[in-house]
């Protein structure tokens, strides 16, 4: 399956075109495994770089909390390493930060009559192979922490499979001493979003922020439905937009 990004885009068709080409020229970058490894800036496209520097925004404003980062909905994993790496960077002796990665790693899940499905946003959708995509993120989570500072504490965070309904009520009744500072959110079904919002919330500390990927699309409308529902005028927090993702908006818990 296609993902996302090659159908609904701002990029018109020759940005797309050369998107693959920038790709295509890191898979044969003219030196060697060491060199490439230490050049990857040169393939990083902007609105990728937009991204992670959304991220490390959210990351900063917990500096100075204590408790978990959270990322539900963890798909690849890319969210939750890019917070191992800025835990290495922005509190390298901070060993208790840890991270728990949750998703069902077969596609979304819990989609209804409240959800406005589509061919790539609907149940089974963004599979990324079961066990094995568990393996595998788990492992990479671990040779980060690995080759960061302090790499002798690796094996800290967590890889979650299953519906995250069960599982995060699972994970603090195995870890009752454990609470959030920091949770990424990218269920995008109405009511497996709510119930998970709902869940963590209660584990938050004050401060604490909730951050949402898609709060402001309108192609995929759950975590707006479930903001405007249950969090607006009932929940006391404030809400933000990141500066270089717009897309990426985010609550912080008062």
């Amino acid at each position: 399956m296609k993902h996302e990004s090659t159908i609904i885009s701002y990029s018109d068709g020759e940005s797309l075109t050369t998107r693959k080409e920038i790709f295509t020229r890191l898979k044969t970058y003219p030196a060697t495994e060491e060199e490439t490894e230490r050049s990857l800036g040169l393939f990083l496209r902007g609105s990728l770089l937009a991204r992670i520097l959304a991220i490390e925004e959210i990351y900063k404003r917990i500096l100075n909390l204590p408790g978990m980062i959270f990322d539900v909905g963890t798909w690849r994993g890319q969210t939750a390493v890019l917070c191992e790496n800025f835990r290495a960077i922005f509190e390298p002796m901070h060993f208790n930060r840890r991270i728990a990665c949750f998703d069902t790693f077969e596609g979304y899940l819990g989609f209804s009559d409240a959800d406005r499905a589509t061919e790539i946003h609907k149940d089974g959708t963004y599979s990324t192979g079961g066990e094995e995509a568990v393996e595998y993120l788990a492992t990479l989570l671990r040779l980060h922490e690995t080759a960061n500072i302090g790499g002798n504490n690796a094996g800290k965070h967590t890889v979650v499979k299953g519906d995250c309904r069960k599982t995060i009520p699972e994970f603090f009744e195995k870890n009752p001493n454990e609470f959030v500072a920091l949770c990424f959110m990218d269920v995008n079904s109405v009511v497996p979003t709510r119930e998970s919002f709902d869940l963590v919330f209660e584990r938050m500390v004050p401060g604490g922020i909730v951050a949402f990927w898609q709060l402001t699309r309108n192609i995929i409308p759950a975590e707006g439905m479930v903001y405007l529902q249950s969090i607006l005028g009932k929940r006391d927090h404030k809400l933000f937009r990141t500066a270089t993702y717009p897309g990426l908006c985010y609550l912080v818990k008062e």
